[in-house]
Formats: C-alpha cells, sequence, structure tokens
C-alpha cells in the first residue's frame, strides 16, 4: 500500500505565514506611499476615481504656473510702463524749466538734447519690451482664445 507522508500541521502554519507577510508587505506599501490605495487591486473604483483627481490637480498645477507666468509678464509691462511714465516726468519738469524765459540758447540747446534723449529712450523701451521673445507693447491684433486649445464642460481639454 502506498502512503504519503504529511505534516498537516506544517502546511497549515506555511500557509498563515504566507498570508501574514503579503498583508505586512501591503502594510508596509501604504505606509511608505502614504496611500491607502496604491494598485488597481486594492480598490478598483477608487483607484480610478484617484487618478482622475490626480490628473485634474495636475492640470490645476499647470494652470496655477500658467497663472504666474502671466503675472510675471504683467509685472514686466508694468515696470516699463512705470520706467516710461517717470520719463514723461521728467520731460514735464524740462518742458516746465524751458518755458520760464531765463534761458539762453546754450541752454535750451541742452534742455532740447535731453529731450531727444529722452523721447529716444521712450520709443526704445516701446519698440523693444519683450517677455519670452513675445513683443509686449505689439500694436497687431492679438486674442488669446485663438491659441487656446479647446476645453470642454467643465474646462478640461479631453474630457
Amino acid at each position: 500500500m502506498l502512503s504519503i507522508n504529511t505534516n498537516l500541521s506544517s502546511l497549515i502554519a506555511q500557509q498563515s505565514l504566507s498570508s501574514s507577510t503579503t498583508k505586512l508587505n501591503q502594510a508596509i506599501e501604504r505606509m511608505s506611499t502614504g496611500f491607502k490605495i496604491n494598485h488597481a487591486k486594492d480598490n478598483a473604483a477608487n483607484y480610478s476615481i484617484s487618478q482622475d483627481l490626480s490628473i485634474k490637480i495636475s492640470s490645476y498645477d499647470i494652470a496655477a504656473d500658467n497663472v504666474a507666468m502671466g503675472m510675471d509678464l504683467v509685472t514686466t509691462a508694468s515696470d516699463i510702463i512705470s520706467n516710461m511714465q517717470d520719463k514723461a516726468s521728467r520731460l514735464q519738469a524740462l518742458s516746465t524749466q524751458a518755458r520760464n524765459g531765463t534761458y539762453g540758447e546754450q541752454s535750451m540747446s541742452a534742455i532740447n538734447s535731453e529731450v531727444a534723449a529722452i523721447m529716444a529712450e521712450i520709443n526704445r523701451l516701446y519698440s523693444t519690451a519683450e517677455y519670452n521673445n513675445v513683443s509686449l507693447f505689439n500694436r497687431e491684433a492679438y486674442t488669446i482664445a485663438d491659441h487656446l486649445p479647446k476645453a470642454g464642460k467643465s474646462g478640461f481639454i479631453d474630457e
């Protein structure tokens, strides 16, 4: 007669050890990543929702970066306009100074030279002002809407 000698207690202990090790590894993975759901097998529905929210959060982060870049552009333009206003104030002061009638021909020539230099600087600022190779004071019509991708109902592209 054929007989197979097995140790049933050992087999049960090995199965329990294997199960405990798997659960311990899963708990360590959750603790190390900080996420309750690390794989679709953990909870498929919530994993799908989590991935969708992660994608949306990433797009919001990109939108925030875009807003920051837009603010940088506006700040750059504002600084240039402020510089131009300072120069315009100097022009006003020179104009008032020239009208007082006490300056001779040489002084008036010096005032006119300074006025010409200031006007040249204002024109230079106006024509060369750029942010990331985009002209800030460009006179041609430009609409942002023509350059944006089409968005869906919730504002996300390709929903």
